[in-house]
């Protein structure tokens, strides 16, 4: 990355969920306003979260009129999985691994459905891995067959896996530029 490319550095350690992708949108398109960055470059460790949001934040990021760097800083699982493959540029640090899992509906203890209503929450469940693997299988060298195969192990993977995959372009530590912009996402 040339240094004369004025870089906004974001760190984001937070799980995905509506108000918290809300807030981060909020500040990206504060930062592009007041910043006039070429450059978002996002340290990110993420547990994952909510489906919706998550790809949500893939089409605004993947959107934005900026290069678009990604940085795996500790782990990134679930849905943050595909947050991170916004970026045009992926990096790994060493010790950092990515989880892949398939989708999870939670129940409350006395929930009850009609057939309809499960029909719909199961379309839904196949819509949203239907995203997910799209997304994933356009962006990286992972075929369907091996996502799916992911899906149902539902482990972590090392940063080797995610280089010789095509997940990431390269591993290595974290640097940020001295003369570049910090920003910490913090959530309200």
């Amino acid at each position: 990355m040339s240094s004369s490319q004025k870089t906004v550095y974001i760190t984001y350690c937070y799980e995905i969920d509506v108000p918290k992708v809300n807030q981060l949108m909020a500040l990206c398109s504060q930062l592009l306003d007041q910043q006039k960055p070429e450059i978002f470059y996002f340290c990110i460790a993420s547990p994952g979260g909510q489906i919706a949001p998550g790809i949500a934040l893939h089409n605004f990021l993947r959107s934005l009129p900026v290069k678009v760097v990604m940085h795996n800083i500790g782990s990134v699982d679930s849905i943050a999985t595909v947050i991170f493959l916004a970026g045009k540029e992926r990096y790994a640090n060493p010790n950092s691994s990515f989880l892949f899992h398939g989708i999870a509906q939670s129940f409350n203890e006395k929930t009850s459905l009609t057939v309809f209503q499960f029909k719909e929450l199961l379309s839904n469940i196949e819509q949203d891995q239907a995203k997910i693997t799209n997304i994933i299988t356009q962006y990286t060298k992972i075929t369907v067959e091996e996502l799916n195969n992911l899906f149902m192990q539902g482990e972590a993977k090392t940063p080797e896996f995610a280089l010789e995959k095509g997940f990431i372009s390269e591993i290595k530590p974290l640097s940020i530029e001295s003369n570049a912009t910090l920003v910490s996402f913090v959530a309200k």
